[in-house]
């Protein structure tokens, strides 16, 4: 059965199963596939940052040290971070709800483990072997479950998923961190149990998902190292995406001084976990009103190659927030810069994810996802490595300067690649796939009664610019895929 026919079949059964009613009723409801696997998902991710502020704060109360505290927040990602590479090519190759299912089984285990070390013993190095396989399992949950959204969501409603997924993120930082410091406060492990339990509610929930398995030779085209190969050329040829992957690894390993930094200010001259937990709900509070409020913008903005303006908007309001940081340098000033920046963040993200899931053929989506996550989130265990020693040699203060300047360093040069000295073909290729959308949807909205017009506002500007650069292969080059429709 070609990949089509397959993911075709999965939205038929879905909009039975929820008795859609109607091509207009399916534009308003997600598939109950969808909401089942959100609702997987944010359990999961509501137990992980509960544990993500439990393990700095036992760290630094175990040995004192916030060089050790930022081991522990390295070693959450890095191992995650090597998995990366073969990860995409294994989750195109396997049933993803087997993967996902298969990873919130291993995730229950770790926790129940950890909790059972960590009553016979304090030894603080127990903290590294558990948060490094937390981070592969939940590394690899995501990957599947990104490219799974493709597979359960008709194409017109991929910027509600993906609003509402980033959303779902925040949410889980908006409540997860301050029951993280509620549940540290009455005991030290009470955290790792409370995420056991989250996982062993999604891995119930999944268990209901409906997700269709591609047969084996429609996405085998070869060896693992070939596919491997194939997704990072689609990724490296890619304007956009290119781009923002180096904005992107450059603030992911910025900004885990500020959030050290933050975290080191907080204990200092605040020092209830509890109240911690509930000082960084500002960063899940401003990521979720920004990924609630991206969808209805990003309508509004993508014009052709106004659209880098989302993009310019972005890197310009994070340099204004770590530049806030620094002239206040007080935790709670500072918190509120940090959900600033978490506001700004969901916008990236909504847009990257719309653009890759427009634009990247499906079987190419879990490879490019897996190389983009390598070089993105391989920048945050070493920037959480570096924050340690920064922090604990540098002033607070100045510390945050070395931020503000890498981040204005990364505006000033975004703001070059985009509007400086740039042909007309550099500025619109980047954002042909968010254009296309953004031009389904005017076209919806002024015809709502007839047919979509399927023809691809990237066709219309390759017509106006002529070829593809050379060097670039056809199959490469071409962004409007027929099979197709971000971040920190």
């Amino acid at each position: 059965m070609p990949v089509n026919a397959v993911r075709e079949y999965g939205r038929v059964a879905d909009c039975e199963t929820e008795k859609c009613g109607g091509e207009n009723a399916g534009r308003w409801r997600l598939p109950r596939s969808f909401t089942l696997l959100w609702s997987g998902s944010a359990a999961s991710q509501f137990g992980r940052m509960g544990v993500a502020i439990a393990n700095p704060l036992l760290a630094l109360s175990l040995t004192g040290s916030p060089v050790f505290a930022g081991w522990v927040t390295a070693a959450s990602t890095f191992p995650s971070l090597l998995l990366h590479l073969p990860a995409g090519v294994l989750v195109d190759r396997f049933d993803r709800r087997l993967v996902m299912m298969t990873c919130q089984f291993a995730r229950l285990l770790i926790a129940l483990l950890l909790i059972v070390s960590l009553y016979l013993t304090e030894n603080p190095l127990l903290l590294i072997p558990a948060a490094a396989g937390d981070g592969v399992f939940s590394a690899l949950y995501d990957l599947a479950e990104v490219t799974a959204i493709r597979q359960v969501v008709p194409d017109d409603q991929l910027p509600d998923a993906m609003g509402k997924n980033e959303a779902r993120s925040h949410i889980a930082l908006l409540l997860g961190r301050p029951l993280g410091g509620l549940l540290y406060d009455a005991g030290r492990l009470f955290p790792y149990a409370a995420n056991a339990f989250f996982s062993l509610i999604s891995l119930i929930t999944l268990s209901f998902v409906r997700i269709p398995v591609p047969e084996t030779e429609a996405w085998h085209g070869g060896t693992m190292l070939q596919e491997f190969r194939d997704g990072l050329a689609r990724l490296w040829h890619d304007h956009f995406l290119r781009q923002i992957l180096i904005v992107c690894a450059i603030t992911n390993f910025a900004f885990q001084t500020i959030f050290l930094l933050l975290i080191v200010q907080a204990e200092r001259r605040i020092g209830s976990a509890t109240m911690i937990g509930v000082l960084f709900t500002a960063s899940g509070l401003g990521g979720a009103l920004g990924a609630l409020a991206t969808p209805r913008i990003l309508r509004r903005a993508l014009h052709g190659a106004e659209s880098t303006r989302v993009v310019l908007v972005c890197v310009w309001g994070w340099s204004a927030m770590t530049t806030i940081v620094v002239v206040f340098d007080h935790p709670l000033v500072g918190l509120a810069a940090w959900g600033g920046i978490s506001f700004i963040g969901a916008h990236l993200n909504v847009a990257l994810a719309i653009y890759r899931a427009k634009a990247v053929p499906e079987k190419l989506m879990a490879k490019v996802t897996g190389v983009s996550g390598f070089v993105t989130r391989g920048a945050v265990p070493l920037g959480a490595l570096v924050a340690g020693y920064l922090v604990s040699n540098l002033d607070t203060r100045h510390a945050a300067l070395t931020v503000a300047l890498a981040t204005l360093g990364v505006s000033l040069w975004t703001t070059w690649q985009w509007h400086g000295g740039r042909s007309g073909l550099a500025r619109r290729r980047p954002v042909a796939g968010l254009a296309r959308w953004a031009s389904e949807l005017r076209a919806e909205r002024v015809l709502p009664g007839r047919p979509r017009q399927r023809r691809s506002v990237l066709a219309a500007d390759a017509a106006e610019d002529t070829a593809a650069p050379s060097g670039l292969d056809a199959s490469v080059a071409r962004t409007a895929d027929p099979e197709a429709a971000p971040m920190t």
